[in-house]
């Protein structure tokens, strides 16, 4: 990001000290630090009385903290109310609500998936269900956030919403009833085969070891003896969940990850603390530019402890330390120190180029010259440093063709799976998903409804008929989103997943993990004998 100018950051710092002996309550404030409150504060004073729309002085101060928060780097910020309860309730790993997934379908509130047995469930709602209102205020005026922060509410206490259901003529009231709703951040796990595990973990919070810990135990029921740990697109969370989940891979003591900070309470190394069970047996993580902050641990300490293999592409490069600070009801997510890896790599991409930063393109530079070399894992293997995480094994998805871009961005293939499951009986619809094919009549038909809708032309429908892989990427999609709505979102996720590249380089790469599990396991063995000879 350019760094702006100092006029700029005065004008953005007198935004922050506006309010800042209200929200931090500091009683003993500097002279000139009181000076510059007092002239703050009638600035926002005058800018409430007299801009040409009403303004909140608390919109104006929050956006001030936000912009001056902005020229330090790019994850430190102010979180308001809202955003601070939100970050919270994804750590703490629960909030109170009804138990639904919700999202935009063609501008309308709608039902992706109501969780097993939430009140959501028990109360009937379904896939495909449009909320027309919460306690009678109509949601098409509403955001999708505000539409969340109406359903959600304190435990035990009742929401009232207006569903409209596809294939039945009149919208219907429904009372749920509020419960507490577990947020859990292993997103999926199952069999892949009669050996090998799958388990996604979407984010890191207060919960994730024990979940991750407890999806190796019931997949070892199962008889998996080696795992594919997906890490993409997971933005990460908290340091101790980082910390927790490399544990399950690692041998006591290993390094996992150093900080480096201005001050010495925000320099540490952090260490396996060999907390039972481990998971036994080849490893293999699946990483992309989505994989960020504490997935960027766990993979990079794995990566040099030569542990597992990674595949797929460079991670989000993600290391600053944010340390939060309570502020009032509100948080202040500031940075304190930088991440590194066991061998000694710095995490963190430069950013000098906001636009570049967000947008990935500029790989894994680094703001340290020359930190791209030297870098050895345990084995002896050379590893990149400079920012992010590069894989041992690059893969990529293919990109989609534009008309089934356009398919996904118009939710078509949701849209038309509800219209097919609403003449299928509740009792038949599981085996209908299990068995759909989609037939050539029903591709033809989806065809001919998405140019109906105005999604596609005549030609892009052509486009699609005449490309074989166009034509597998639509006809996949709509067995996943049936499979979605009929059985539940693992069902889908499992068909849709079967033809991931990256995940299937990952399968590939099995052997070289293998190979690599059977080195770190011997050199375990030498430790203990070495510990045991010198006793």
């Amino acid at each position: 990001m350019t760094r702006r100018s100092l006029s700029v950051i005065s004008v953005l710092t007198l935004g922050l000290g506006a309010l800042a002996g209200a929200l931090f309550g500091k009683t003993t404030i500097p002279g000139e630090e009181q000076d510059l409150i007092r002239r703050a504060s009638r600035i926002t004073v005058t800018l409430v009385d007299w801009l040409p729309e009403e303004t909140k002085a608390s919109d104006l101060v929050y956006d001030g903290i936000a912009g001056m928060l902005e020229i330090l780097d790019p994850h430190s910020n102010f979180l308001d109310p809202r955003s601070f309860r939100k970050m919270q309730e994804r750590q703490e790993g629960s909030f109170f609500g009804i138990g639904i997934i919700i999202s935009l379908r063609n501008a309308k509130v709608t039902v992706i998936a109501p969780m097993a047995g939430t009140p959501a469930a028990r109360k009937g709602l379904r896939t495909g269900d449009i909320i027309e209102a919460v306690e009678g205020e109509a949601t098409e005026k509403l955001s999708l956030d505000e539409v969340v922060d109406r359903v959600r509410g304190p435990e035990g206490t009742p929401v009232h919403l207006t569903i409209r259901r596809p294939g039945i003529g009149d919208s219907f009231d429904v009372e749920i009833i509020r419960a507490r709703i577990p947020t859990t951040s292993v997103r999926y796990s199952y069999m892949i085969d009669e050996n090998t595990g799958y388990i996604r973990l979407g984010e890191f919070s207060n919960t994730s070891e024990q979940e991750v810990r407890d999806a190796i135990a019931e997949l070892r029921k199962l008889g998996m003896d080696r795992l594919i740990f997906d890490l993409r697109n997971n933005p990460g969370g908290t340091l101790n969940a980082a910390v927790g989940v490399s544990d399950v891979f690692l041998r006591k003591g290993q390094l996992i990850v150093s900080t480096r900070g201005r001050n010495t309470r925000d320099q540490s190394e952090l260490k396996a603390p060999g907390r039972e069970p481990h998971f036994e047996g080849p490893l293999v993580i699946l990483i992309n530019e989505g994989s960020a902050s504490a997935s960027e641990i766990v993979s990079g300490a794995v990566q040099d402890h030569d542990r597992g293999v990674l595949v797929g592409s460079n991670s989000w490069g993600k290391g600053l330390v944010q340390t939060v600070f309570s502020v009032r009801d509100g948080g202040l997510a500031l940075t304190t120190a930088r991440y590194y890896t066991p061998s000694g790599r710095c995490i963190q991409r430069d950013y000098d180029s906001f636009i570049d930063y967000m947008t990935h393109k500029n790989g894994n530079s680094s703001e340290d010259p020359g930190s791209k070399t030297g870098f050895r894992t345990d084995a002896g293997r050379s590893v990149l440093g400079g920012g992010g995480i590069s894989p041992d094994f690059e893969a990529e998805n293919r990109e989609l063709s534009e008309s089934i871009v356009r398919l996904y961005g118009s939710s078509a293939f949701f849209r038309y799976a509800v219209l097919l499951l609403k003449d299928i009986p509740k009792k038949d619809q599981d085996a209908y998903a299990r068995n759909f094919g989609p037939t050539d009549a029903i591709f033809q038909d989806f065809l001919d409804w998405s140019r109906k809708e105005e999604i596609l032309d005549e030609k892009a429908c052509a486009e699609i008929r005449s490309d074989s892989e166009a034509s597998d990427d639509a006809r996949r999609a709509l067995k996943v989103e049936i499979l979605n709505a009929a059985i539940g979102l693992e069902a889908g996720y499992r068909e849709a997943i079967s033809a991931d590249e990256v995940y299937r380089a990952g399968i590939a790469h099995f052997d070289e993990a293998a190979r690599m599990w059977q080195q770190w396991r011997n050199n375990g063995e030498n430790l203990q004998s070495e510990n045991v000879g010198s006793n």
